[in-house]
């Protein structure tokens, strides 16, 4: 009876976490909406939304062929079945936010099991209840970026090949190297860890396990090519056009941002806080884990195009050393400290260092993730049923929520100085410029402004735009 009641404490206790970790994921992408960079919207789910309806920005890489077409499709599939959720965009929104946080759960799991098996129970449950509220953690995990799915797809490969015994051998590194694979064809810059973790799988018994792991990690990298080749030219196109792309410095990529190569070093507090000083007592106890990470550093490092997100997968990996490193560090301390000896303090002490780490984290937030304007106007937008044309003053379009939030096909119009204002003003009847923007036409009226933009809507019907003058041939036009 005992094992009964003890087994059913643990399975409350895992719903109990699960669903906090899923209520703060849900509960901040709902009641804090925003875009922490254009691409979750451009690159993954404006495609998506233009397989289902027809219509969408199209951004310069589409144009190119230099994005596979595997992810929109699944986030296409997500945002079909979800619509009943609610009315417009509303429903598949939500039901988006919600799968890609149910998929984010992954890390808390992870968490548990890889760092049980490296330290312990204490640093398992540490590292589980961290990776639950970690700021980083629950910001990013309902954004349709490559490089979070990547992670999420990418922890059950990393843990299955290096402890999943349970599963049998040939089966647990079929699926270590399918997971992994996978990862790696949705973010290719992670090629080099998931190199280097295949590697570790197959050592010491090579003839035996390369087959297994070579055949998993093959299939995801067949599909791609498969994908890209019915959807563009040939087999892996988007692999070699984004390599080509990329190195010669092709359209559009005069937006990138371009950061030195010992950036990454210097964000890692960002990402991570004051827990970055446990990492190196929790390499100790992972060495596997820890190279892992300093490997997606490093490689990223040599790309001059760096941005906080790209080094995201490292962030539960991270976390789970510094949970380690907390447990292994207070035990050194403890014949100072006696309390010590208590397994309550270790716990309340972590949760407490790690809670104000999050928060130390949360705090600079407001520096590099703002609710965008866009979403804001887009959202108002889309249920206004007179809506027959939207312009953008400035090149801002790309804080947008496009389509996917306006969910009305209507033309939107980039306007880029007064005198096109004045000659595109009957084609719009909402515009949406900066607070200061002077020389708008009195009929437009102020409805509402986010951070220094507003939209402003004047009554009446719209003209058909000019030719040219509509958002994707404006961006094909501009190479963006």
């Amino acid at each position: 009876m005992t094992q009964i009641l003890t087994r059913r404490q643990k399975i409350l206790g895992w719903i109990s976490l699960l669903a906090f970790s899923l209520a703060l994921r849900i509960g901040l992408a709902v009641g804090s909406p925003n875009i922490f960079f254009p691409d979750e919207i451009f690159q993954t789910l404006e495609p998506a939304h233009r397989l289902i309806y027809g219509y969408g920005v199209i951004s310069w890489e589409w144009r190119l062929g230099i994005r596979s077409w595997v992810f929109p499709t699944f986030l296409a599939g997500v945002m079909r079945i979800t619509s009943w959720m609610g009315a417009s965009s509303k429903g598949y929104l939500l039901g988006t936010v919600i799968v890609l946080s149910l998929l984010s759960l992954v890390a808390v799991w992870f968490a548990y099991v890889w760092a049980r098996r490296a330290s312990g129970t204490p640093a398992a449950v540490i590292a589980a209840l961290v990776c639950s509220f970690y700021f980083g953690l629950v910001y990013f995990a309902p954004k349709a970026l490559n490089e979070v799915v990547a992670a999420h797809v990418m922890l059950p490969g990393l843990y299955l090949g290096v402890f999943g015994q349970s599963l049998g051998e040939r089966k647990r590194l079929f699926l270590a190297g399918l997971l992994c694979g996978l990862a790696a064809c949705l973010r290719i810059q992670l090629l080099p860890a998931i190199v280097y973790a295949l590697v570790y799988f197959c050592y010491p018994r090579w003839r035996q396990r390369i087959p297994a792991v070579a055949v998993g990690a093959a299939l995801p990298v067949l599909l791609f090519g498969a994908v890209d080749w019915m959807t563009w030219s040939y087999p892996w196109q988007s692999f070699f056009r984004y390599f080509q792309v990329n190195a010669i410095r092709g359209p559009g990529t005069q937006l990138m941002l371009r950061q030195p190569w010992y950036w990454y070093v210097l964000i890692l507090v960002v990402l991570i806080g004051p827990a970055v000083l446990l990492l190196f007592h929790g390499a100790r106890r992972s060495p596997f884990l820890a190279i892992f990470c300093v490997i997606i550093v490093v490689s990223h490092s040599f790309i001059p195009h760096k941005e906080i997100r790209f080094i995201y997968p490292i962030l539960t990996p991270a976390l789970t050393l510094a949970a380690m490193g907390m447990v292994d560090l207070l035990a050194e301390l403890k014949p100072g400290m006696k309390f010590l000896a208590n397994p309550k303090w270790v716990l309340g002490i972590s949760i407490g260092f790690f809670l104000v780490s999050s928060g130390f984290l949360t705090a600079r937030c407001a520096d590099w993730c703002k609710t965008r304007w866009g979403i804001g106007a887009f959202d108002r937008l889309r249920g206004e049923d007179t809506l027959c044309g939207v312009g953008i003053y400035h090149d801002i379009w790309w804080e947008s929520g496009g389509y996917t939030h306006l969910h009305r096909d209507v033309p939107i119009i980039q306007v880029n100085s007064a005198a096109q204002l004045a000659e595109d003003a009957p084609a719009v009847n909402a515009l949406i410029a900066p607070r200061e923007t002077t020389g708008i036409p009195s009929d437009f009226k102020k409805a509402q402004c986010w951070q220094g933009v507003c939209l402003l809507e004047r009554p009446g019907t719209c003209t058909a735009p000019k030719p040219g003058e509509e958002l994707n041939a404006y961006l094909k036009s501009v190479g963006q």
